[in-house]
């Protein structure tokens, strides 16, 4: 059978095993090929299977040779879905990753138990919200929360309001360093997604090290430059007994609990691995809020 009369289905195929051939893992390469493959037939990936029977697109032989040089697959066609749901990417703009979805439905369920024990509207603040993973799918998932994000990154930030619309999150661009002074001491929950990579550590993808925006990856000498500066946001911005929950390397699962038990302001912290990295889930304590 010459390629002219392959399949779909039957060019997913030889696309998936040609990605790993160039060391991308089975799963990436099945779950890449459909996503090139859904946007060369102009259909959501829940939809390709309609296509599967029918003639390969033209253009989905270029997305797979792009992909052959480490390029993302979501970066090839400007978009990413995260636990269901699309979201607009742009050049420069951090693409959402699997481990952040176990982060996301650990926020979900916080919220959603808050609900149920009489908080009819808790206040959630994403700190580094990059396309706006995190805040809007909570926003989508538990409606009555009051969501916050902010965002660096100018191009992020619009992606993120993008990505929003029609969601009542509420995504704003500015350093979270000194993120919602107004919101200080009243916050529920705080997710956030930091830099975290030390500097020249190589341990991270070709897809991340080369592709991802260097705001979003370099975090110091340690990798905790960011997550120090996120504590004590963190710290700021959370009422007694609320709730951090920050994404971390899988090298930090010690250091970062150790760095915030040292501060004193916290009355839990534990780190557990993700499937990629780690999470941290700190509770804050009852001393009084550090001045903004």
């Amino acid at each position: 059978m010459t390629a002219a009369e392959a399949t779909l289905a039957q060019a997913l195929d030889e696309a998936a095993g040609q990605l790993t051939g160039a060391g991308i893992s089975a799963d990436a390469a099945r779950a890449d090929t459909r996503l090139l493959a859904a946007h060369a037939c102009q259909v959501a990936p829940g939809d390709l299977d309609s296509c599967l029977a029918g003639p390969v697109p033209p253009r989905f032989w270029h997305y797979v040779r792009r992909r052959l040089t480490r390029e993302p697959a979501e970066r090839i066609v400007g978009h990413a879905y995260f636990m269901g749901h699309r979201f607009d990417l742009a050049p420069g703009v951090f693409v959402p990753k699997p481990e952040t979805e176990e982060i996301t439905r650990d926020a979900i369920a916080r919220l959603e138990a808050l609900v149920r024990r009489g908080t009819p509207a808790p206040l959630v603040v994403d700190l580094c919200a990059g396309p706006g993973t995190m805040a809007v799918t909570l926003a989508r998932h538990v409606p009555a929360a009051r969501v916050h994000g902010i965002e660096l990154s100018q191009a992020a930030a619009r992606a993120a309001r993008r990505n929003a619309r029609g969601t009542g999150a509420r995504i704003v661009q500015g350093d979270a360093r000194d993120a919602f002074p107004e919101l200080t001491g009243t916050a529920d929950l705080v997710v956030t997604n930091p830099p975290y990579i030390p500097i020249g550590l190589r341990t991270s993808a070709p897809e991340v090290l080369e592709h991802d925006p260097p705001l979003a990856l370099w975090a110091g000498e340690e990798g905790l430059g960011m997550i120090r500066a996120m504590e004590r946001t963190a710290a700021r911005l959370l009422a007694p007994g609320g709730v951090l929950l920050l994404e971390h390397g899988s090298y930090q699962l010690a250091t970062v609990p150790a760095l915030f038990r040292a501060t004193g302001r916290w009355s839990h912290a534990s780190s557990r691995p993700t499937c990629n990295d780690g999470c941290l889930t700190a509770v804050r304590n009852h001393a009084p809020a550090p001045p903004a």
